[in-house]
């Protein structure tokens, strides 16, 4: 198992095993010696990370992981102790430069030290593993897929197919079902279904001696035999035992036999490969990466012990791969692919110019089909060969137009280049015809045919031009050209007029049309019409704006009808624009006015939409309204249509008090404000006898809230109380200790020091209160004001004392006990902080400070030791209290250069004299340094 591991972890740098080679210890370890590791030191290390080479299960992929991560450790820790072995003894400057060697120009393919990329190979394997696949299998798979990413692309026809994955390797357990063809043998385990009358349903192996078994059944022996006569042979056995029709019946195989195969001679990888027996010889060739630039694919010999020598022909196989299906093979058979005898190049008009191997009497015939034959363009009257004969080499011109007629073929020998010569595609007998005429193109040239033959086949328009045209021709050098002047109108009245010419090859007659030699203008009708566009303007010059509305569809419903713009560039100063501005209403009621302005060349009336040239106002309304908002003003707007579109009054909203602001702004005065107050029913309604008020834009109305309204607000009471639960304050100034009364006052076991009050109102947090003086005395000012949402706490009592922070705990208890930085000890009344820390903690530790000395109370109430000279005065510490000692700070820069000392300390505490002497010697050492 360790060799196999190894395998797994160097799949990348296996360039010189064959991929499905069968793993073998020897190969393993000559990787191992290669890389410098000691196989049984490698083994050691494994063992000192949990994992037993020996005890991993290949079909486990979590084992597997496991393994490899901890060989990737060992790698890395003996590739560590190699490079610290190897490493060079420091040289001096007066070293003469050593010779170099320089870089081999082989490409180092191995990429062991790639982890991600080794993982992702292990994580394939591991999944192949779970899918069903052997571990051999597995590695072979990943080793084929690197080594077909560096196989060099095909030279000769056929290679392609081992190259390029178009054949694959079939797995032992799954990828394809063995054909009818199939040779069934020991290992291979089959399944008989029955269904219909009888039942019967059974799976089982081929056993060693060629037989298979079902339970409470006679052996038969179907080892040999191919799968359709096994079929054929338990049909007519299971018949004397069972009931059933020949449809009702299946034999498969479910899981094929692996077999090894020998593949040798110009393969890229030679070597004996296990592979599963469902493949054929064509696929295992797979293993071996097929063969080589060197080797043949006409005659690849499949040889068995005792059998005649089988030749495998990739052509064949590509015109009909059903053969392939008479390829299976056996046991220990070998593939031989030889050295190839006639390579011959074929390039040119042919469909699939490559080079080809021949066999046989095979030639030029047989070439061209291999080759998907000639292109339609090819010259068959002359194929140009190259070939190397005494010693130099010779062009030899055939006519295979003559060859293919007379039945006969042209021997082609080992190295002959074939080029297939393209015709040229020149047209020998075209002319054509451009411009004015109905039938444009190119025509065949017929002897003797003159222009008026070619005006007949391209039919002139009638607006061409017929005083002249142009005949583009070549000169005799049939590269440049000239053209010839024609008057197609006496062509067409006399055939014999000398402007007729006689065509030649390659003429084209051009004809121009009189619309070439015409200016059109066009003119744009945009904006508030029904269908904007632009419009070619007439010769004459008389459309006028209300033949432009006509042409449009009419103004929109929204449009200006009182004016509208033209915007005129003139042809002869481009430049500049001219607006003109039109009576659209006098235009189009009375055409024959001077408004109905005529339009010119490139003129563009623009029609104007009314929302334009208006503002948007609107009315805002707020206060006790359910959608307060803004509304588009219109004078049908009414004060009730606002409230009702706001959503009408909220319960709260004071009817009789309804403030309007309005902005004055009449002409030729500054703006001011003014304020009207109205008074409205519950039908929004004036009160005041059915006057009416009109709302003007920019109106704001507020809606007031009604005086003293307010709606319930409670607080909420847990904890140690005889009625806990939501309590409605009932007058604004209700106190802490009247609701608690209200809840009918504390229970015996509560904790009154340590009740807490949260106030959510305005996220102000934790207030910090002491119940039991707000209950006993209701006049002190901590019997605060509640709030709505206040939440009072009130905790039982609690008989714990809480220490944390710089004491010497650590020397007096367990970690089980101070785990968390803290002890817990029994409240003792009258004790201060001091008295616990020393009777419990062990004192303060040596970097703690009795200065910061803190008392945490069960309310959140901070109180800290005090200092007057040499003496401290500890706080009392009360039930549920947390006593925290802090740390001291002292930061002492070092001295660089020579430079004074700079210290900082903070809190350095003392408790006696001699303490403090002693910390005063230090600093006053410390700012003599020089």
């Amino acid at each position: 198992m360790i060799y196999r591991l190894i395998l797994i972890i160097f799949l990348s740098t296996l360039s010189t095993l064959a991929y499905n080679q069968t793993i073998n210890e020897a190969a393993a370890r000559a990787e191992l010696e290669k890389r410098g590791y000691d196989a049984d030191r490698f083994k050691q290390e494994m063992i000192k990370k949990g994992v037993n080479p020996d005890n991993i299960n290949p079909e486990n992929p979590a084992e597997v992981a496991r393994a490899k991560k901890a060989a990737e450790e060992v790698m890395v820790l003996l590739d560590a102790e190699k490079k610290a072995k190897e490493k060079p003894a420091p040289t001096t400057k007066n070293q003469k430069d050593t010779l170099t060697v320089p870089p081999s120009k082989t490409v180092d393919t191995r990429t062991v030290d790639d982890k991600e990329k080794l993982t992702n190979q292990t994580k394939d394997i591991q999944k192949a593993v779970k899918d069903g696949a052997t571990i051999e299998e597995a590695v072979a798979e990943k080793l084929q897929e690197a080594s077909i990413g560096k196989l060099p692309p095909a030279v000769t026809y056929g290679q392609h197919i081992f190259r390029d994955k178009s054949l694959q390797l079939f797995r032992t357990a799954e990828d394809a079902k063995p054909t009818k063809a199939y040779v069934l043998g020991p290992g291979d385990r089959v399944a008989v279904s029955i269904w219909g009358s009888s039942t019967v349903n059974f799976a089982t192996e081929i056993q060693k001696d060629g037989y298979i078994q079902a339970t409470d059944l006679p052996r038969i022996y179907i080892s040999g035999l191919t799968l359709g006569q096994a079929e054929e042979q338990l049909y007519t056995f299971l018949r004397r035992y069972y009931y059933f029709a020949k449809e009702n019946y299946e034999l498969t195989v479910t899981t094929a036999r692996t077999l090894n195969v020998n593949i040798v001679g110009e393969v890229f990888n030679n070597g004996t490969f296990n592979v599963s027996a469902i493949n054929t010889a064509f696929n295992a060739l797979i293993a071996a990466g097929g063969p080589n630039d060197l080797g043949s694919v006409r005659k690849i010999q499949l040889l068995r012990a005792g059998k005649k020598p089988i030749t495998l022909d990739v052509y064949q196989y590509l015109q009909n791969p059903v053969i392939s299906q008479d390829f299976y093979l056996a046991e220990n058979d070998y593939i031989n692919v030889p050295v190839a005898e006639k390579l011959v190049q074929i390039k040119g008009a042919i469909n699939r110019p490559f080079r080809y191997e021949l066999i046989g009497n095979e030639q030029l015939a047989e070439l061209i089909k291999f080759a998907g034959g000639l292109q339609a363009n090819a010259l068959k009257g002359n194929i140009r060969i190259k070939r190397i004969e005494n010693d130099s080499i010779r062009i030899i011109d055939v006519n295979y137009a003559e060859i293919e007629k007379a039945g006969k073929n042209f021997a082609l020998f080992n190295g002959d280049e074939v080029e297939i010569l393209a015709i040229n595609e020149n047209v020998k007998n075209e002319v054509s015809i451009s411009g004015a005429v109905e039938n444009p193109g190119t025509y065949a040239m017929i002897k003797d045919e003159k222009i008026s033959d070619l005006i007949k086949k391209g039919v002139l328009q009638d607006n061409a031009i017929t005083s002249i045209s142009y005949l583009k021709r070549f000169n005799s050098d049939y590269k440049t050209i000239r053209y010839e002047f024609v008057n197609l109108d006496n062509v067409i009245n006399n055939a014999q007029s000398q402007d007729n010419l006689k065509l030649q090859k390659g003429d084209e007659l051009i004809i121009s049309s009189k619309a070439s030699f015409a200016d059109t203008f066009n003119i744009i009708i945009e904006g508030a019409v029904r269908n904007p566009t632009i419009m070619p303007l007439g010769t004459e010059d008389n459309l006028r704006v209300s033949d432009a509305v006509f042409f449009a569809g009419g103004l929109a419903d929204d449009a200006i009808d009182e004016f509208a713009y033209i915007f005129r560039t003139k042809v002869a100063d481009a430049k500049t624009q001219e607006y003109i501005a039109v009576n659209l209403k006098e235009a189009l009621s009375n055409p024959s006015s001077s408004f109905n302005v005529n339009l010119k060349p490139k003129d563009r009336i623009v029609f104007y939409l009314k929302n334009n040239y208006t503002d948007e106002s609107f009315i805002r309304i707020a206060g006790a309204v359910r959608n307060p908002g803004e509304f588009l003003y219109n004078p049908s707007l009414k004060l009730k249509d606002v409230l009702i579109l706001a959503g009408g009054f909220r319960r709260e909203a004071a009817l009789d008090r309804i403030d309007v602001y309005r902005l004055d702004f009449s002409e030729n005065k500054s703006t001011r404000v003014l304020a009207a107050n109205l008074r409205l029913d519950e039908n929004y309604n004036l009160k005041s006898g059915g006057e009416s008020f009109e709302l003007q834009p920019f109106d704001q109305i507020f809606v007031r809230l009604a005086p003293e309204f307010e709606l319930l607000r409670n607080v909420f009471v847990n904890g140690e109380v005889k009625f806990p639960g939501t309590y409605a304050l009932m007058s604004d100034n209700t106190k802490l200790a009247t609701i608690i009364r209200e809840a009918g006052g504390a229970t015996d076991e509560a904790f009154l020091k340590g009740a807490t009050l949260a106030r959510g109102k305005d996220n102000i947090g934790y207030v910090i209160i002491d119940l039991e003086k707000a209950i006993k005395n209701p006049h002190s000012f901590e019997n605060i004001i509640l709030q709505e949402g206040d939440d009072i706490h009130i905790p039982k009592i609690s008989n714990i004392v809480t220490i944390t922070g710089a004491t010497k705990a650590s020397e007096l208890y367990p970690e089980k006990i101070i785990s968390q930085n803290k002890i817990q000890i029994p409240y003792q009344k009258g004790k201060s902080a001091k008295y616990y820390i020393d009777a419990y903690a062990g004192g303060i530790s040596k970097d703690g400070s009795s200065r910061k000395i803190f008392v945490v109370d069960a309310s959140g109430k901070v109180v800290k030791a005090k200092s007057f000279l040499f003496f401290k005065k500890y706080p009392d510490v009360g039930p549920g209290s947390e006593i925290k000692i802090g740390y001291k700070d002292v930061e002492i820069k070092e001295v660089k250069n020579g430079d004074k000392e700079d210290v900082k300390w903070g809190d350095i505490l003392a408790n006696s004299i001699s303490q403090a002497t002693a910390i005063l010697g230090l600093i006053l050492l410390i700012q003599n340094v020089n």
